[in-house]
């Protein structure tokens, strides 16, 4: 999928340039560029110099970025497409209509790359809407861009603007495989989102949502739980959706809002089965491993050759939860993955994932490990 992977410090203004430069080499179909959110990233100078070059550029703002196994919060992360690659571009997913301008999807896709902005509406019906394309044997793997210092943050861009509140898919004739998995157990019984307005959780059970959550969460670690200490105590127990197939998809709680709600940065469907969940160090871990060990032996059922190149899509919550020991998740990756191969990636708001024999999901605090040559 991709001939090149290079990174950047972005330190320089004068660096673009022979950077950009080296990744177009050799015939490369397109570029693709992740940008740690503390990089000295100036786009209205950066621009005229995208929009000199002979093939197609994306990029988006995350977190930090992830090159050979090491995270930067300053640098970027270039991407070098071998294989033939579409761009749609979409500029306002609240104004989404579950339709596309134009049919950039060819009978040889075989992966689509999705890139969301992080502060927006309609995420769930734009995957939906991919999904119900029918696309099969198709690979989604892809992240939410953006910042938690800055809503107001631009974080998707392509050779004619900087902007926010839209996505970016790129449609790639070539096989990328798909692990997923996050590790948390669930502390609670099951019980329904009784009332939910989009990203805003009003009840569980009936009962402000946030008391429900306290009750679980107080029993469970014996700790007192206030509104302040509301996300430091949600890196620990997101809650989690509970799918037909006993999936758990989780959410993270980010603040305290109206009448106890619970606010989060992904929707929640109305009448949703809840959990409360626990995460812990050493299980995350092996998680990591899980997934990893997924993608390589689909990859190689597929090809018959050892991968190459490992795209990381990390969650933010999950690295602030390991902290020092985000290090023994990546290692675990490189491992499991090979011993010559080439890790990248980035850590999102979101992870948006499918194997290509489920239905896409809109992921938190799970990790997703994408492989190709």
């Amino acid at each position: 999928m991709f001939q090149k992977i290079e990174f950047f410090d972005g330190q320089k203004p004068e660096g673009w340039q022979p950077f950009l430069k080296e990744l177009s080499k050799d015939n490369a179909k397109g570029i693709l560029l992740f940008v740690g959110e503390e990089t000295p990233f100036d786009y209205k100078q950066l621009q005229p110099l995208l929009k000199k070059m002979d093939i197609k550029v994306i990029g988006a703002v995350f977190p930090e970025v992830i090159y050979n196994g090491s995270l930067y919060k300053q640098g970027v992360v270039g991407c070098a497409f071998r294989s033939p690659v579409f761009f749609e571009v979409i500029k306002d997913l609240s104004k989404f209509k579950a339709s596309f301008s134009e049919d950039f999807i060819s009978e040889n896709t075989r992966t689509l790359m999705i890139f969301t902005d992080a502060y927006t509406d309609n995420i769930p019906l734009f995957i939906e809407t991919l999904y119900e394309k029918n696309l099969k044997e198709t690979a989604f793997i892809g992240g939410v861009a953006g910042s938690i210092k800055s809503i107001n943050q631009l974080s998707l861009f392509t050779c004619d603007d900087l902007f926010a509140g839209g996505a970016i898919i790129a449609a790639v004739e070539d096989y990328m495989s798909v692990g997923i998995n996050h590790g948390l157990q669930p502390v609670s019984e099951p019980a329904i989102a009784s009332s939910v307005d989009r990203n805003i959780l009003k009840s569980i059970n009936w009962e402000p949502s946030f008391d429900y959550y306290k009750r679980i969460v107080e029993k469970d670690d014996g700790i007192r739980l206030t509104t302040d200490s509301l996300l430091e105590v949600a890196k620990s127990y997101p809650l989690g959706m509970l799918k037909y197939d006993g999936e758990i998809i989780l959410r993270v709680p980010v603040s305290v809002g109206e009448e106890r709600s619970l606010l989060f940065a992904s929707e929640i469907p109305e009448n949703s089965v809840l959990v409360v969940t626990k995460a812990y160090h050493d299980k995350l871990i092996v998680a990591a491993g899980i997934a990893t060990d997924q993608a390589r032996i689909a990859f190689e059922s597929k090809k018959n050759i050892s991968p190459g190149k490992v795209l990381i899509v990390d969650c933010l919550a999950r690295a602030m939860f390991l902290e020092d020991r985000l290090n023994d998740e990546l290692k675990i990756i490189a491992d499991k993955a090979g011993g010559d191969v080439l890790t990248f990636g980035f850590l999102s708001l979101g992870e948006i994932a499918s194997t290509g024999d489920k239905y896409i999901e809109l992921y938190n605090k799970t990790i997703v490990v994408g492989m190709g040559e």
